[in-house]
């Protein structure tokens, strides 16, 4: 089958995480056209159908038992429920242009689709997430290292709230971190983010792949001290376990998500602990650091003409 073909010649590029992702995209479109329908028979007008199929698709099939259950033609067609976001619709969507870009070039099929088929974003989206004002920030480093209100329960929040807030690291790749991770290269200390070592270890991409210096900051608030206090376990955060559906940061997003946020009077749509990372972004965009520098810093897709 053409999908089976598709995700095996990229599974060595993608993380185990990403094809399941990707298979379930793709899962998608074999329901919605049937098993066994030709991708030569499939049209740009079968692809708009598709995009009006997504954009009447509720959010919650995939965890509510009853949607979950029910056909995909039935199942849009269920009253009261939110529909997925513009985002979600949009990653769909380019999964499949790169799936009949790749049939299109294997002779699988005799055209490209899911060209210029992405749905707009609403305006100021609710679920879009952003980076938190600068007074958010002081408010989440204040309490991060003071702990003034006792909100931080144990030193892997603590530690892992504060490599987000200066590194812009993703949730997992913090939490997943081994002790060995934490490396040094002359004067200089920095995180090697990777998928080496655990089995379970994982990044996005292939530009996830990369080394972050550690801020002074970091440094002059104890952090090596912590890391020095790790070295029994391999894992620098061992009390975060892996999940198959969060990886190794499914508690502690949970815990800033859930808990710490509220708590501290700043939860809103679209703040997240992934707003840490928007936040990366924006402030070193506002400081004027090359779009290539940021990419590297941050693990974002770049150039092939790139390097770092």
């Amino acid at each position: 089958m053409a999908v089976d073909d598709f995700i095996a010649e990229h599974s060595r590029q993608w993380a185990a995480k990403t094809i399941d992702q990707n298979r379930a995209y793709l899962n998608v479109l074999i329901e919605c056209f049937g098993p066994d329908r030709l991708l030569g028979t499939i049209t740009k007008q079968d692809a708009n159908k598709v995009k009006k199929v997504f954009q009447a698709l509720p959010a919650s099939r995939n965890t509510k038992p009853k949607l979950k259950a029910m056909p995909l033609m039935e199942v849009i067609n269920e009253p009261g429920h939110r529909k997925i976001a513009p985002k979600t619709i949009n990653s769909h969507i380019q999964m499949f242009k790169s799936f009949f870009d790749w049939a299109e070039r294997h002779g699988y099929a005799p055209h490209t689709l899911f060209d210029k088929v992405k749905v707009a974003k609403a305006k100021n989206s609710d679920t879009e997430r952003k980076p938190f004002t600068p007074e958010q920030a002081r408010l989440i480093f204040a309490e991060l290292t003071d702990n003034a209100s006792g909100l931080v329960l144990k030193d892997s929040h603590k530690w892992g709230m504060l490599l987000g807030m200066f590194t812009g690291a993703r949730l997992n790749e913090i939490c997943q971190l081994d002790i060995a991770d934490v490396q040094q290269d002359g004067e200089t200390w920095f995180l090697n983010i990777a998928d080496e070592g655990d089995d379970d270890k994982s990044v996005k991409s292939q530009a996830g792949r990369r080394k972050v210096p550690l801020h002074s900051e970091l440094i002059r608030l104890g952090f090596l001290d912590f890391v020095a206090s790790r070295k029994a376990s391999t894992r620098l955060f061992p009390d975060y376990s892996y999940s198959a559906n969060g990886g190794y940061g499914r508690n502690l997003g949970r815990w800033c998500n859930e808990s710490f946020l509220p708590k501290l009077g700043i939860k809103q749509p679209g703040l997240v602990f992934h707003s840490l990372r928007h936040t990366v972004v924006t402030r070193l965009g506002q400081a004027s650091f090359a779009e290539p520098i940021i990419q590297c810093i941050v693990g974002h897709a770049r150039s092939a003409s790139t390097t770092c």
